[in-house]
């Protein structure tokens, strides 16, 4: 399993003004995570760069974003547990194949084999020809970049959803408990395509008891 987060760039500036972009990805990786880190930079023009390593930290992931933010259009963040294949640079995700970009948390069991000796998402991705409509029938939450639009599957999995005051739009396997408070937080909807209007969401509630260390959450 692991911890993913999909934002533009308005709600890149807004987690970095109100609550801190590395912050946000330090949770991310403490919750399930730690065998290695991964960022896509979508580009105004279409283009992407992917950075990502097992010795990759979050500040310099920050660090690399606040200085392309004029440039940056969506970013892809994925921070790794690894379930199958060994933790190496290779396998941290984002994965890229011919323009296509994807990230994945999840473990996969039935998928087409490429090759034995790649992980699970990266063999999804070698062998689906259309990435947004393909991973819907898996049940890991997947995000990507395809024809010039990101897109996020949530399937069987964990993802919610950030509308941020100033416009922009924030995708996370989970928040920090201090969003719960301050702002809405939704389920993300099962699928979501950059451009489409997302529709009659559930606003997520979470109960949280701080002295007996115990949480429990619902939605409606």
């Amino acid at each position: 399993m692991c911890r993913l987060a999909l934002m533009d760039n308005a709600g890149i500036k807004y987690i970095e003004k109100e609550y801190g972009l590395e912050n946000l990805f330090n949770y991310l990786e403490r919750q399930l995570g730690g065998h290695g880190n991964g960022i896509c930079f979508i580009y105004n023009d279409g283009t992407y760069f992917i950075k990502k390593g097992v010795s990759l930290t979050n500040k310099e992931i920050v660090r690399r974003v606040m200085a392309d933010i004029d440039c940056i259009k969506w970013i892809i963040y994925h921070t790794r547990l690894a379930s199958v294949g060994s933790i190496n640079n290779r396998n941290c995700h984002p994965f890229e194949d011919n323009g296509r970009v994807m990230a994945m948390n999840g473990t996969e069991r039935n998928y087409t084999v490429v090759d034995e000796y790649l992980t699970d998402t990266e063999n999804i991705l070698l062998s689906t020809k259309n990435l947004v409509n393909g991973t819907k029938k898996y049940h890991s939450v997947f995000l990507g970049y395809e024809n010039g639009k990101v897109f996020a599957n949530k399937n069987c999995g964990s993802l919610e959803y950030l509308p941020c005051t100033n416009g922009g739009k924030v995708f996370a396997s989970r928040f920090p408990e201090n969003y719960y408070e301050n702002e809405s937080v939704y389920e993300a909807p099962q699928y979501f395509i950059e451009g489409v209007r997302m529709k009659n969401l559930k606003l997520v509630r979470r109960n949280i008891c701080f002295d007996y260390g115990v949480y429990g959450c619902y939605s409606y």
